[in-house]
């Protein structure tokens, strides 16, 4: 299921360009309960010009430190969200928006084996699948270009699982936590 849901999400990565009624970049700040905040870039897509919009949007967070060991462990989260916004007063110099969607996030586990010792570890954390509502504001720069500052509380847990030092690893990641956005996009 979660390798259908992908396949579709970069299918829409390759054909969204051609639909999209604007392709912007940002930077992001994101705080996971069970990690230290990490910084981030990403690609958002939008679909639509009206009050309701689609928006399609890709994230890499890297070094995202786990806050119980913080010099060995160091997770990369790459979020695909998909989500429905409301935008209220459209063409103002400024809009005020929410929205909600879905996030399908992938993760990579890498731990620094310079400070284990070179100790084997093979840990995997299985892509996860949750939810995310955002607040956000708009500003009209000109006819082609708009800035964008938005936080967005996203909701995923996933489960690390493997061989940490020769013993069994089971152990939940709360990657639930808010994410500070601030964007430029170009819109036709």
């Amino acid at each position: 299921m979660k390798n259908w849901i992908l396949g579709l999400l970069v299918l829409a990565l390759c054909a969204g360009p051609a639909a999209a009624s604007s392709i912007g970049f940002f930077v992001s700040s994101y705080s996971p309960d069970d990690t230290d905040t990490g910084e981030g870039i990403g690609i958002d897509l939008e679909f639509g010009s009206g009050p309701i919009e689609f928006e399609l949007r890709f994230s890499l967070y890297e070094e995202l430190v786990s806050a119980p060991i913080p010099e060995v462990y160091e997770i990369e989260a790459v979020p695909i969200d998909f989500g429905i916004n409301r935008n209220f007063g459209r063409g103002k110099t400024v809009t005020p928006y929410i929205g909600a969607g879905l996030s399908y996030i992938v993760f990579d586990f890498n731990v620094d084996t310079t400070i284990t010792g070179g100790a084997p570890r093979s840990i995997n954390i299985d892509p996860e699948i949750g939810y995310y509502a955002q607040v956000g504001l708009e500003f009209q720069i000109n006819e082609t270009w708009k800035g964008s500052a938005e936080v967005l509380y996203r909701q995923v847990d996933a489960e690390a699982e493997g061989d940490d030092l020769g013993l069994p690893l089971d152990q939940r990641i709360t990657m639930t936590g808010p994410a500070l956005n601030f964007g430029l996009a170009v819109q036709w």
